[in-house]
């Protein structure tokens, strides 16, 4: 399971540099009060996931993101996050559901 830092920085990545531009401006103007131009200014795909998980907290900056890549036209890739984020999500709460001292012979034989 993809972490969400993974998750946008792989959606980030499919971005040239003028839709990476794009994306900063609608992050600054959506999210000014916690983020400033200049800290955008020359941020990279890393540095820009460091600086929303920072602000946001994973479940928001990726809520975020597909917002911003819907803004953009980006529908494709904006799907392509949010299914593997919630595709996250459920693994995620099966190997929770799942008791810690149960072993894999027991839940396979029923």
């Amino acid at each position: 399971m993809a972490s969400a830092e993974e998750l946008l920085v792989n959606s980030l990545k499919e971005l040239v540099e003028a839709e990476l531009k794009e994306f900063h401006w609608h992050l600054i103007n959506a999210c000014h009060k916690r983020m400033s131009k200049s800290e955008m200014e020359k941020a990279d795909i890393f540095d820009t996931v460091d600086k929303m998980m920072v602000c946001f907290g994973p479940e928001e900056a990726v809520k975020i993101t597909v917002d911003i890549l819907r803004k953009m036209n980006q529908n494709n890739l904006s799907e392509q996050l949010e299914n593997k984020h919630k595709q996250g999500q459920a693994e995620g709460q099966m190997k929770a559901s799942v008791p810690a001292e149960a072993d894999s012979q027991q839940i396979c034989s029923k």
